[in-house]
C-alpha cells in the first residue's frame, strides 16, 4: 500500500444479513476474536479491533496489526468522534474504519480487502458492530473481576504475612479492607489436596466454613489451603462436621487441625495444623488434631527470654547502611522463615532467592555462626521463639549458658515425654538413625551412608518417626528442632553426635 493514501468520510447505516451468526460467535469462548475472524473469512480481508492505547490490538490475520499505520489518522479521527466512520482506498484495496462504541476513546473496527467493499459487505461490518461491543465489554469485565480476585488473594496472603511475622496491627488494618475482620481467638485448619486442584479447594472451603473464616491458599506449598476460623468460647471442639463435610466432598484432601489460639498466636496454629496434617495423611479418615505434650518454651520462662535476647542481641542491634537493606526485624523475619521452610521461605517472604540467600549471609556474619550447622539452627530457631523484647525481672540477673538453660527438672520430664514413643528397646534402631541425620546436619546421603542404608531407608524410616511422635519432621515448619533439644535434655542419653 502507498504512504499516503487517498481518504473519504462517510456515513454507513445497513440491515445486518447475518445477524445470528455474528451474536452466536460473540457469545461463544474468546468472542472478539471468534467476530473478527469471520469477518476476515466473508470478505477475505484484513481485521483488526484497536481499544484504547492502553490496550493490544485484536487482529485476524496476527499481522494484520500493519493496517493501524496505514490510517492511523483515520483511526484517531474515528475513535474521538470528529467522523462516524472513514473509508480509505489505498493500493487496490479498500479499507473501512468502524467505530466501536461511543467516543471518546471508543474502540475502532478497521478492515481492508483487495478490491471494492460492497453495499452487502458494508453492511456486514455494520452489523458486527454491536456483537464485537458486547462481548468486547464482557471481555473487559471478566478481566476486570480476574484482577479483583487476584488483588484480593494478594491482600489476603498479605493478612496472613502480617500474622506470621507477628505484625497483629497492621493485619488487623488490612483485614478490615476486604472483610470479616478478623477473630480475637482463631483456630487454623490446613488443608492439603492435588497443586491442580488448589483452586476448587479454596472456593470449597469457603463454601463450607462460610464468611467468618479466612481462607488463604498457602504461599510456601503449592497444595495447602490455610483456613483461619473463629474458634468458639473456650473448650469449644472444632468444627468436626465441616471437616467432615470437606473431607467427604473432595477427593484426596487431608486436613490438620490446630488448637484454639490468641490471633497473636496464629504462627503457632499454622504449626500445629502443619503437625496434625503429616498424621492425617496416614489416618482412614484423613484429617487429624494437634495433640499437645507441652512446649519447651513455656518451660524455660523468663531465663529463656534473656537467653534469647543474648543470642540474638548482634541481629537485634543491626541497623542498616541503606534505606533499601533489610532492618533487624526483617532479618528476623527472614531467619525464621528460613528455619521453617528452608529454601522456600522465598515463597512466603516474597523475595528473589538471590535476596535470600544475601540476607542469609548477613545474618551469619552478624551472629558470627554457621547457618549450615543443624545444632545452630537448632539454638536460633529456639531464640526466636523465645525473643521478647519487652523488659522483665530476670534480666538483671545474667545469662545462663544454653546447656544449663536445658539443665532443669521440668525441661528433663518434657525430654523423657516428648522422646517417649522412640525410647523402647526395639525402636532403638529409629532414635539412632534421627541422631545420626542430626549429627550430619540433615544430609541424607551422608546419614544414609553412615546407617549402612539407602537414602530412601533412611527417608522411610523418618516417616515412621513422624507417625510415632504425630509431628512433621523432614518438611517444615518440623519438630526436629524441638527433638534435637530433647536429646541433649534427656537424663540418660548422651548429647546427639
Amino acid at each position: 500500500m502507498p504512504s499516503r493514501p487517498t481518504r473519504t468520510s462517510a456515513n454507513h447505516h445497513t440491515d445486518d444479513d447475518h445477524p445470528r451468526l455474528l451474536y452466536q460467535e460473540a457469545t461463544g469462548p474468546d468472542g472478539v476474536r471468534r467476530v473478527l475472524e469471520l469477518l476476515a473469512l466473508r470478505l477475505a480481508g484484513e481485521v483488526v479491533l484497536t481499544g484504547p492505547h492502553e490496550e493490544q490490538a485484536v487482529a485476524v490475520p496476527p499481522g494484520a496489526e500493519r493496517l493501524l499505520r496505514v490510517v492511523a489518522e483515520d483511526v484517531d479521527r474515528v475513535r474521538a468522534g470528529d467522523v462516524d466512520s472513514a473509508a480509505v482506498h489505498a493500493d487496490g484495496h479498500d479499507v473501512a474504519v468502524l467505530p466501536v462504541g461511543p467516543p471518546p476513546a471508543r474502540p475502532v473496527l478497521v478492515v481492508a480487502r483487495r478490491g471494492p467493499l460492497t453495499a452487502a459487505d458494508r453492511g456486514l461490518l455494520a452489523a458486527a458492530v454491536d456483537p464485537l461491543r458486547l462481548c468486547r465489554r464482557a471481555a473487559i469485565a471478566e478481566q476486570r473481576v480476574e484482577r479483583l480476585a487476584a488483588a484480593d488473594a494478594a491482600v489476603r496472603e498479605a493478612v496472613l504475612h502480617l500474622l506470621m511475622v507477628g505484625h497483629l496491627s497492621g493485619a488487623r488494618r488490612t483485614a478490615a479492607v476486604l472483610r470479616p475482620p478478623l477473630p480475637d481467638l482463631a483456630r487454623v485448619y490446613l488443608v492439603s489436596g492435588a497443586p491442580n486442584t488448589r483452586g476448587r479447594l479454596s472456593a470449597r472451603c469457603r463454601d463450607v466454613f462460610g464468611e467468618a473464616a479466612w481462607v488463604v491458599p498457602c504461599p510456601v506449598y503449592s497444595g495447602h489451603v490455610i483456613v483461619i476460623a473463629p474458634a468458639g468460647p473456650a473448650g469449644a471442639p472444632p468444627a468436626t462436621h465441616l471437616i467432615r463435610e470437606l473431607t467427604d466432598a473432595v477427593p484426596d484432601t487431608r486436613m490438620g487441625v490446630g488448637l484454639r489460639v490468641a490471633l497473636r498466636d496464629v504462627p503457632v496454629g499454622y504449626k500445629q495444623a502443619f503437625h496434625a496434617l503429616s498424621v492425617a495423611r496416614r489416618r482412614p479418615e484423613r484429617y487429624a488434631r494437634f495433640s499437645p505434650r507441652g512446649e519447651l518454651g513455656e518451660l524455660l520462662g523468663h531465663a529463656g527470654q534473656a537467653w534469647a535476647a543474648s543470642t540474638l542481641a548482634p541481629l537485634l542491634a543491626h541497623r542498616p547502611a541503606r534505606t533499601q537493606d533489610p532492618d533487624a526485624f526483617e532479618l528476623l523475619a527472614t531467619l525464621l522463615s528460613w528455619l521453617d521452610f528452608g529454601a522456600r521461605a522465598a515463597s512466603q517472604l516474597k523475595v528473589h532467592r538471590n535476596t535470600l540467600a544475601a540476607r542469609l549471609h548477613r545474618i551469619g556474619a552478624e551472629l558470627r555462626c554457621d547457618l549450615t550447622r543443624f545444632d545452630v539452627q537448632a539454638r536460633l530457631h529456639l531464640a526466636v521463639q523465645l525473643i521478647d523484647e519487652r523488659p522483665h525481672p530476670d534480666a538483671a540477673a545474667g545469662v545462663v549458658g544454653f546447656p544449663e538453660l536445658l539443665d532443669h527438672p521440668e525441661v528433663r520430664r518434657w525430654a523423657e515425654d516428648r522422646l517417649a514413643p522412640l525410647l523402647p528397646a526395639n525402636r532403638a534402631t529409629l532414635l539412632t538413625t534421627v541422631r545420626t541425620w542430626f549429627h550430619h546436619d540433615l544430609r541424607t546421603a551422608t546419614a544414609a551412608a553412615a546407617l549402612g542404608i539407602s537414602a530412601h531407608g533412611l527417608r522411610k524410616r523418618l516417616s515412621r518417626v513422624e507417625e510415632l511422635l504425630g509431628r512433621s519432621l523432614v518438611d517444615g515448619p518440623s519438630d526436629r528442632y524441638d527433638l534435637h533439644h530433647a536429646l541433649l535434655a534427656h537424663p540418660g542419653l548422651p548429647p546427639p553426635g
